[in-house]
């Protein structure tokens, strides 16, 4: 490895300031586009979907929550391939589906297609889309919301809220602090093996798993080839209290209704890893 891209190397290697964004965003990596949608159906990949069983599950607790002769508008925001905006447009709900991966919205849109269901899938980025008294009820399954900055998480409550109508709903779950105070700080090393899904070109891998201050964390995983190429991802979690929540949702319009154990509408568990919260439009 030549001077340049060592100092490259150690450039990435030192611990980015909170949200930092890495060299390449995962989700929209063109090279492992197949793999961030396989993550979505095979359960023993973490990060892409929940279990059939759990998404049957939520879909049920929603119809409870915000039945469609009320809430028949949904938006469903980082709706990946479609799980939820499929199984919710089943029922007869009038479905809006969002996610700014081009791989994933494409398989959701075959699928409706497939399956004769009237689903508006779009390509876009849920911190910047324009929306306004649009919708009844507001999605943001697999703890969405914690990857974001405070900055980004502002505009995301701004969006939600100026999109829903008055007296609308969001269903959202988020990491606890409790996961923060039992993650162990990590650093590992790897060759590639043959069947690595980040890529099948040779490279060492480099894994760190860092807690920050006021709840952050950070898993950031650097990829160096023989090329000289590095390429490196960071994914942040925000962890939250549900007082901490609380005051985020309030200064953006928005009322606590009720904490449950997950979007599946479970009671709430003290200590857990994670909690999801129903919003409600002041």
């Amino acid at each position: 490895m030549e001077g340049k891209e060592m100092k490259k190397l150690i450039s990435i290697a030192r611990h980015p300031e909170p949200f930092e964004s890495g060299t390449q965003e995962v989700w929209l990596d063109e090279d492992v586009a197949d793999y961030v949608l396989k993550a979505h159906f095979d359960e023993t990949i973490p990060g892409g979907s929940r279990e059939s069983t759990f998404i049957d599950e939520t879909v049920d607790f929603i119809t409870h929550l915000a039945p469609m002769e009320k809430f028949k508008k949904v938006i469903d925001l980082g709706c990946g391939p479609g799980l939820y905006s499929s199984k919710l447009a089943m029922k007869g709900y009038d479905v809006v589906g969002v996610d700014f991966n081009k791989t994933s919205i494409d398989y959701a849109i075959n699928e409706s297609v497939k399956h004769n269901l009237s689903i508006d899938y779009r390509i876009g980025d849920i911190t910047t889309i324009e929306i306004e008294n649009e919708f009844d009820l507001a999605l943001l399954i697999y703890q969405i919301y914690c990857v974001f900055s405070p900055e980004n998480r502002k505009k995301i409550l701004c969006n939600v809220h100026r999109g829903l109508k008055p007296g609308g709903l969001v269903l959202f779950d988020v990491l606890s602090e409790n996961n923060y105070d039992n993650l162990e700080e990590n650093l590992m090393w790897s060759v590639s093996q043959e069947d690595n899904p980040m890529s099948d070109k040779e490279h060492l891998a480099l894994y760190a798993l860092i807690k920050y201050p006021n709840h952050v964390s950070l898993a950031k995983n650097v990829l160096v080839f023989e090329s000289g190429e590095i390429v490196n991802y960071n994914y942040w979690n925000q962890h939250f209290s549900i007082d901490s929540l609380e005051k985020e949702v309030n200064e953006a319009g928005f009322t606590l209704e009720k904490v449950y154990a997950d979007v599946n509408g479970g009671d709430y568990i003290a200590d857990s890893d994670s909690f999801a919260v129903v919003l409600k439009k002041k």
